[in-house]
């Protein structure tokens, strides 16, 4: 695919294990959403790596190049590994966008599905808990601060006091979710891209539902109608006017996701 139209590059981590296209359907989304760009989804350990989707993008010289980084948690990929990729890769300015977990909207966005889904099952926000579910390291001492504040953010929007940061690694386990709360209807989100092995296997695994409790799993974000229509409004907003922030690959070190605009 030659990319000439301003294009829009999604970045994902990348699933080895099923098969499947972390992603995949976001993309179909966002360029229904946006006929005006040529998207793109480009892996950091899956083919077609970002690397040599970059490479077939600038080859057209198209008229603009964002990337979107489809990651939640303000990890190290996002903040360090992704921006010496780009530093070592572009050859022309590339506006890098906010990751998804920084969108603005993001917790509203989970705030209104949250109240949807306890509408739709007869469920009371005071007798049902939400897990927002991470992947996680197993060397962090705590989920990362944005998954925190997005928590807290949610709770504020809904009203709710049982809503809690879990993870598949490192602290607040999702295996120990039954210890953080006294009821037993609980709302799992996956703060996660698409149906890889964690979705459909290691989640419900660990939820483990018994007989005497009602479970809701939702689908991960990443495949939600709603994520397409927040980035291609952010885009629609920003895009040309002043916006983004126009980053040469010498100065694209400099990205700061400090100021991550949670509190929406």
């Amino acid at each position: 695919m030659v990319f000439r139209a301003p294009a829009l590059i999604i970045v994902a981590h990348g699933s080895k294990g099923t098969g499947a296209t972390p992603g995949g359907l976001l993309k179909v989304q966002l360029q229904q959403c946006l006929p005006h760009f040529d998207v793109g989804l480009g892996f950091l350990r899956v083919k077609p790596k970002v690397v040599t989707l970059l490479d077939r993008v600038q080859a057209g010289s198209p008229e603009d190049i964002l990337l979107f980084p489809l990651f939640f948690a303000q990890s190290m990929i996002v903040t360090k590994e992704l921006p010496a990729l780009i530093r070592q890769t572009a050859r022309s300015q590339i506006q890098l966008l906010p990751p998804a977990g920084c969108l603005p909207g993001f917790s509203r966005m989970l705030a209104s599905r949250i109240q949807t889904r306890l509408a739709s099952n007869d469920c009371s926000t005071g007798k049902t808990a939400v897990f927002l579910i991470s992947h996680g390291r197993k060397n962090e001492v705590e989920p990362a601060s944005n998954l925190r504040q997005i928590r807290h953010a949610v709770a504020g929007l809904t009203g709710m006091d049982d809503i809690y940061n879990v993870q598949l690694e490192g602290p607040a386990p999702l295996l120990k979710w039954r210890d953080m709360t006294s009821l037993r209807k609980a709302l799992f989100i996956p703060l996660m891209v698409g149906d890889g092995d964690h979705c459909l296997h290691d989640i419900p695994a660990a939820v483990n539902a018994a007989g005497n409790e009602h479970i809701d799993i939702l689908a991960p974000v990443g495949t939600w109608w709603e994520l397409s229509h927040l980035l291609a409004d952010y885009i629609n907003r920003n895009w040309r006017n002043g916006g983004f922030e126009p980053r040469h690959p010498a100065a694209i070190d400099r990205w700061d996701l400090s100021s991550c605009p949670i509190a929406d």
